[in-house]
């Protein structure tokens, strides 16, 4: 089978479990974060020129490609034979796809507030931090995971640029969705030996060292506590403003 059709997973245990076909901040990693800052500045500034219509069949077409990506990479590690529970959309990122489409189907503030809260700082860390690295740029499960990050971060800038704008009385809601997800997560970590959400394991994603190296054995605490921050930084910019008109 050739290497552009390989998984992480069956590239490490060819190559080693340490093996990276790319590092942080290389050309390969820095290509994708240029392509990131390129679509999100030209998508969020076309975006805010659209009439309603056209914003709502771009959401509808961004929704089918999301899909589309996410379905791509279950036909072809199941025509491989490397289909594994762990691909599965129910990771912190995957997880937005059916927010996603609820909110495509059914727009909601809701739906707004968690792709804004959750998916942005989910979608930015994965693109910083990728865990594709063993795989080379000519490699399907490496474009998927590229694109599929770039457009769960850029549906929330779209919210952004219609006129959406973050409520942190809306946080209760965000809160529990993620407590749900967290639920449903463990029980299927346990379940099928995965680390849905990382919270298993860090899988050497290095932020989640950090947190592991400094929590230890009360590493998932440290991870709520993470949670946390994030929340804090993404209301920050809307609470400020508002408290000085107030």
């Amino acid at each position: 089978m050739n290497e552009f059709w390989y998984t992480s997973q069956t590239m490490r245990a060819i190559k080693g479990a340490t093996y990276r076909s790319f590092e942080l901040l290389s050309p390969t990693h820095l290509f994708w974060l240029g392509l990131t800052l390129l679509m999100t500045i030209w998508t969020f500034t076309w975006f805010k020129k659209q009439d309603p219509e056209t914003k709502t069949k771009a959401f509808r077409i961004l929704t089918v490609l999301l899909l589309a990506d996410e379905i791509f990479k279950y036909v072809v590690t199941l025509a491989t034979g490397q289909f594994e529970w762990q691909f599965l959309p129910f990771h912190l990122c995957s997880i937005n796809l059916f927010v996603c489409l609820w909110n495509t189907l059914r727009p909601n503030t809701t739906a707004k507030e968690i792709l804004y809260t959750i998916c942005i700082p989910a979608a930015l860390i994965a693109l910083l931090t990728p865990a594709w690295m063993p795989l080379p740029i000519l490699n399907f499960m490496h474009l998927h995971s590229a694109t599929v990050h770039i457009m769960l971060l850029l549906y929330p800038l779209m919210l952004l640029a219609d006129g959406f704008r973050p409520n942190i009385k809306n946080i209760g809601k965000v809160l529990i969705f993620l407590v749900c997800a967290a639920i449903l997560a463990a029980g299927l970590n346990a379940l099928w030996g995965t680390n849905f959400m990382f919270l298993s394991r860090t899988d050497n994603n290095p932020m989640l060292n950090l947190v592991a190296n400094i929590f230890g054995k009360f590493y998932v605490l440290g991870m709520g506590l993470l949670v946390i921050v994030v929340l804090i930084i993404m209301y920050l910019p809307w609470v400020i403003p508002s408290k000085k008109k107030a």
